[in-house]
């Protein structure tokens, strides 16, 4: 009886050690299965848009922060103090374009007074050359009032010069460049005040914070990171072999490291089509490697999984195993008790 049970033992434990062998062997053909999986979240990097000396830092490491949460603060007097000079040089420039316009109306005057002086001049030469005619006057006297006529039409030029110049300093009624300048200068200034407190754009957890007050703060300087725990997906990485069952929508299951015992369905939602090849870069002579080994390593086929129900207590970089659904009900069952026995491996391992 000892012998049988022992017998029957031997066989099954031979049978299922056979069996889960040529699963293994042939599932990259019928169930791709891997162990090279890994979790990513979305991970904001939050640097300032100015620099300045960290004045106040309102969050903690691994805190959950909402947008439009202030992160923290930097030293904003000298950004204060270029507001108010940016304020005062928009009313220096305002002024300015008030007196422009005074000086147009009074350039306009002389124009008319030019205008008047000249219109006289060829008036009392037109006399004068009646005069001469009937011998009352000389002819200097009618040279002199020809060369009155002549200066008191380049006067009149004169004038309509000057306004011409001043029209091209005002471009419209209301503002000139100088004005619009100086409030692109004040609306810049204002800006980058408003970014000494550094905000949240989304929700996320604080991660790596390292901030201190009193530091100094770099604009465009990573200062600490927020993940997106909403925005989460599985890495994983197949042998080629399997390609054909790596397709958009296919159904999988997987197991975390961190979640021993546990199995979560999840679902392909696309591939990565290209892969880094170092030895063809860009406008480079292709590198060709001889190798002679018949056996050579599988390339792998980097996939992108939805996992369903995936706990918040994963942490970006969590490994994972995943197997792939293959559609008959006979290999489902072996994909998932082998699925399942992987994730209770994780207990001592």
């Amino acid at each position: 009886m000892k012998d049988t049970i022992y017998k029957f033992t031997i066989y099954t434990v031979l049978t299922v050690t056979v069996g889960i062998s040529a699963f293994l062997v042939s599932s990259d053909n019928i169930s791709p299965f891997t162990t090279q999986a890994t979790m990513h979240k979305t991970i904001a990097n939050i640097a300032p848009e100015v620099s300045g000396v960290i004045t106040a830092v309102n969050v903690k490491n691994g805190q959950h922060v909402n947008a439009g949460d202030i992160l923290f603060s930097l030293d904003d007097q000298g950004y204060i103090l270029a507001v108010r000079q940016a304020e005062a040089e928009l009313h220096q420039a305002q002024e300015s374009n008030t007196a422009k316009w005074q000086e147009l109306q009074s350039a306009n005057q002389t124009l008319v007074q030019r205008d008047l002086e000249w219109h006289n001049a060829e008036t009392k030469h037109a006399r004068y050359l009646q005069l001469l005619s009937k011998g009352l006057i000389t002819k200097q006297d009618v040279d002199d009032t020809r060369m009155n006529a002549n200066i008191a039409k380049s006067a009149v030029e004169v004038a309509h010069t000057d306004i011409l110049r001043i029209k091209a300093e005002l471009s419209s009624e209301k503002k000139n460049a100088a004005i619009e300048l100086a409030e692109i200068k004040l609306a810049t200034a204002k800006l980058d005040l408003t970014r000494t407190h550094v905000v949240a754009q989304t929700a996320g957890s604080i991660s790596n914070l390292q901030l201190q007050s009193g530091s100094y703060a770099n604009k465009g300087s990573v200062s600490l990171f927020m993940v997106n725990e909403d925005n989460s997906w599985l890495s994983a990485d197949f042998n080629e072999k399997g390609v054909a069952h790596l397709q958009a929508g296919t159904h999988v299951w997987v197991a975390f490291d961190a979640l021993p015992g546990q199995v979560f369905p999840g679902t392909i939602t696309d591939q990565d089509r290209a892969i880094f090849d170092s030895s063809n870069s860009v406008n480079q002579l292709s590198d060709v490697a001889n190798n002679t080994r018949w056996i050579r390593e599988q390339q792998k086929i980097r996939t992108r999984i939805h996992v369903e129900d995936a706990s918040t207590a994963l942490i970006a970089g969590s490994r994972a195993s995943v197997i792939v659904e293959n559609g008959n009900g006979v290999i489902n069952a072996i994909a998932y008790a082998w699925i399942k026995l992987v994730s209770w491996f994780r207990y001592i391992y």
